[in-house]
């Protein structure tokens, strides 16, 4: 493992300085009006959505209100918005 993590290291540097080029993915930003839609397709309350994703009810609030939606968040609610019955299938709330 520590030799596949220095080595990890010293490409991530190499890409830092331009050395080398790495495949990336952008994640566009995800409007707070879409992110409140693509909860009401799994769910009518925050809290609804909460016990079918696990994500906390006062986080997708934050996000319905524009606030602190990283990366990971808005890669998670695009696959939401695409496939809400494979999402809820997948957690168990579509049981």
């Amino acid at each position: 493992f520590g030799l596949e993590l220095e080595a990890a290291l010293k490409e991530a540097l190499a890409h830092s300085r331009g050395e080398i080029a790495l495949p990336t993915r952008r994640v566009e930003p995800i409007p707070a009006k879409k992110v409140k839609e693509i909860r009401k397709k799994v769910a009518k309350t925050t809290r609804e959505f909460a016990s079918v994703t696990g994500i906390p009810a006062r986080t997708v609030e934050g996000w319905e209100q524009g606030r602190g939606l990283d990366a990971p968040a808005r890669a998670l609610l695009r696959v939401i918005d695409k496939e809400p019955k494979a999402v809820k299938k997948a957690l168990g709330a579509d049981e």
